[in-house]
């Protein structure tokens, strides 16, 4: 569907008083969802469809930290994860972890951010169908790593182990029906101390995660835009595309605001002090809300700024439906302050 066509259907509902609102971002949700939908068919079928890794730090640093995802799970020594905590019934990223040493059902991990770890923080990674392979290309290679791992023993007396048999077969039974299905997120790996209830209730945030990396490929700057730590997180849960997306001279997207100067040299700039603007008034309008709100706001008045939607105010209660904050959609409190914002920087910016 055309993005044009998508704005005026999206409009005429918003103008039906008969429709009530979580309707109606229901069905605009639906409509914009169509494009990417096509754009992203070809490299679905190529392979692209994605697998989630979930899962969680089993022990501390002072106990050697380890986490519930290992070798039969397809997390080898060198893979890079990302690490978030839960705190105040959201969650927020404490940046990557690279593997250190993998065992068959769990791991450690290393680097600055793994001797941050505590108990119960949430790991993800991500991997495409391609990658993964066949099931017996996976059974293949995991009992290659234990032969080599294992040569000096019975290699195969860490298989006979329960969990280590159980996810291999699970994994193996799945993986015609990742391949045959057809669909952007094909479904996932999880570690033993998550079940198939807490993989569901992880949905807010991994579209939150999905649609940051929206934003960084319009060439938004998480770094500056959101933190650190989510550039690093988003960067670490970027899949890797089964076919090559076809980029500009430097291999970068360069975000142009919408009442940007045209000139080149001033796009950075102008984008740069947007976002300074942006988080200044956010801090002052949004004084009382969690961390993770006032980025979640940011990054749409950043975002706003270069999609130029038709319709700001569906436009944010869409955002915010596909954030880890779904029911801020219905808030009327943030559907003012949003806009408060966005008022106070373009006021700034003509200044």
């Amino acid at each position: 569907m055309d993005p044009s066509a998508v704005r005026s259907a999206c409009d005429r509902i918003l103008r039906s008083a008969s429709v009530a609102r979580p309707a109606l971002l229901l069905i605009c949700s639906l409509l914009h969802a169509a494009p990417a939908s096509a754009q992203t068919d070809a490299n679905t079928q190529a392979g692209g469809g994605i697998v989630w890794y979930v899962g969680t730090v089993l022990s501390t640093a002072a106990e050697a930290e380890r986490i519930d995802l290992g070798d039969v799970h397809g997390v080898l020594e060198g893979d890079k994860l990302a690490a978030f905590r839960r705190t105040d019934n959201h969650y927020r990223p404490l940046g990557s972890i690279q593997i250190v040493d993998s065992h068959p059902t769990w791991s450690r991990p290393g680097g600055p951010v793994a001797a941050q770890l505590q108990q119960g923080d949430l790991v993800l990674g991500i991997r495409t169908i391609r990658q993964i392979g066949t099931g017996k290309d996976y059974s293949e290679a995991f009992l290659n790593r234990q032969l080599i791992r294992n040569s000096n023993r019975n290699g195969y007396s860490t298989l006979r182990e329960q969990e280590t048999a159980q996810t291999l077969r699970s994994i193996v039974n799945r993986q015609p029906k990742w391949a045959r299905q057809l669909k952007p997120v094909a479904g996932r790996v999880k570690g033993s101390s998550l079940t198939a209830e807490d993989f569901e209730s992880l949905q807010p945030l991994l579209k939150q995660i999905r649609r940051f990396q929206d934003f960084s490929a319009l060439g938004i700057p998480l770094e500056k835009s959101a933190s650190p730590e989510w550039a690093s997180v988003a960067s670490v849960l970027t899949p890797v595309p089964a076919i090559p997306v076809p980029t500009s001279g430097d291999g970068s997207a360069q975000a142009v605001p919408a009442d940007a100067a045209a000139s080149p040299d001033s796009l950075a700039a102008v984008l740069n002090r947007r976002i300074e603007l942006i988080q200044q008034e956010t801090a002052v309008v949004m004084f009382d809300r969690f961390p993770e709100e006032r980025i979640l706001s940011s990054m749409i008045c950043t975002a706003i700024g270069i999609e130029n939607p038709r319709n700001e105010s569906l436009w944010i209660g869409l955002e915010l439906s596909r954030s880890q904050f779904p029911e801020l959609a219905n808030d009327r409190e943030i559907q003012q302050e949003i806009p408060e914002i966005l008022k106070r920087v373009r006021n700034a910016s003509e200044q």
